[in-house]
């Protein structure tokens, strides 16, 4: 399976509605395409761009994947990034209408060797925030500004707004390797958006993983 998100930066007159309507006419129809999610990042993203895509296909997109998404009117630019999922979990998998969280994070080169341990930390946070319905860590596949993507969806935005980013673990456990005045400081650029979405996208990635 190949899973990946993409950062999407729209032109001044573009309206997300009729993009997303254009991305579902034209990337549909491709072969061995499992999922599209499309969401408007909310206010409160940071670092990312107007719009979210993701998409899962059973094997490699298909080459004319940059060629749709470079002529499709409203686009002014995208960033693509593949990922291969490391761990995760799904608590409400038949979850719909909630939203839909993406960090994207860059460990530094000189904290390599405490990857392992930031991402035990990341895969700790649900079991200490129920809000945190379903969700996914992956490292990145492709040479990218980023190193990995975190993922979450949440039944109501305020569990994220609140619980998720208010939560003690976060900001006295998890926060230490975002932190670039603590020893073990590892992450050096992240990119935080969030989004409405219509259905679990780990549900359907677990599904396909599974069968």
């Amino acid at each position: 399976m190949w899973s990946e998100t993409l950062q999407l930066t729209l032109s001044a007159d573009s309206d997300p509605s009729v993009l997303d309507s254009l991305l579902r006419e034209r990337l549909q129809a491709l072969p061995d395409l499992l999922y599209l999610g499309f969401g408007q990042n909310l206010p409160g993203s940071w670092g990312a761009a107007d719009c979210t895509l993701d998409l899962l296909f059973a094997e490699s997109p298909p080459v004319a994947l940059d060629d749709i998404l470079s002529h499709l009117p409203g686009i002014a630019g995208f960033q693509r990034i593949p990922y291969q999922r490391i761990g995760g979990g799904l608590r409400e998998p038949a979850l719909t209408g909630g939203a839909w969280r993406t960090l994207l994070l860059r460990v530094r080169p000189q904290a390599m060797e405490q990857r392992a341990a930031l991402e035990q930390d990341l895969l700790r946070m649900p079991g200490y925030m129920p809000g945190i319905r379903n969700w996914q860590l992956s490292r990145v596949t492709s040479p990218s500004p980023w190193t990995h993507v975190w993922q979450q969806e949440f039944a109501r935005v305020e569990d994220l707004l609140g619980e998720y980013l208010s939560h003690p673990y976060h900001w006295a456990w998890v926060d230490r390797w975002f932190d670039p005045d603590c020893p073990d400081w590892a992450v050096d650029a992240i990119a935080h958006a969030f989004c409405p979405f219509q259905q679990s996208l780990l549900a359907r990635a677990a599904e396909f993983s599974e069968s």
